[in-house]
């Protein structure tokens, strides 16, 4: 049975979030600066003056908040199980045991697949918080981990 110390994200996942999250900001606040240069008496130009200065303001406070919640998701994988601790203001730790573990999927956005990046979900046994995602691994590191799960689960006598 394979277990590691606790490891954070590979550092390319902070790229992907914040490149995703940007053109998500980008999208939501296109729509109001639209709808407020066609009501409001401004010039064209004070509107997107104000719009690039709004956008700017949230993708600062965007860039400080996905720094933070980079620092603080970490993962490990124990004699227990797959370990997860995250949060920024509020503090999480999620503990999948091997024996609960159903299957495990391994998906990939565009964005990701750039930086050789994957999402790791762990579907469990139960209903409540039945997946578990873990973002931000390294494709081969979460083939890796996927096949550890999957074989001590053979291996382990599980009712």
């Amino acid at each position: 049975m394979q277990t590691f110390e606790s490891k954070p994200f590979q550092a390319a996942y902070l790229k992907v979030m914040r490149i995703t999250s940007a053109l998500i900001l980008l999208a939501v606040a296109t729509g109001p600066a639209i709808l407020v240069s066609a009501v409001s008496s401004f010039q064209w130009y004070h509107v997107l003056g104000i719009y690039v200065l709004v956008y700017a303001l949230l993708f600062a406070l965007l860039f400080w908040y996905l720094k933070l919640w980079y620092r603080a998701y970490h993962y490990q994988l124990c004699a227990e199980g797959l370990s997860i601790n995250k949060g920024v203001f509020w503090k999480q730790q999620s503990v999948v045991p091997r024996n609960r573990v159903q299957h495990i999927d391994i998906t990939t956005g565009p964005i990701e697949r750039r930086y050789d990046l994957s999402k790791l979900v762990v579907h469990t046994a139960g209903t409540r918080n039945a997946s578990v995602i873990l973002p931000g691994l390294l494709h081969d590191e979460a083939v890796a981990l996927r096949q550890e799960l999957i074989n001590t689960n053979q291996t382990e006598d599980t009712v």
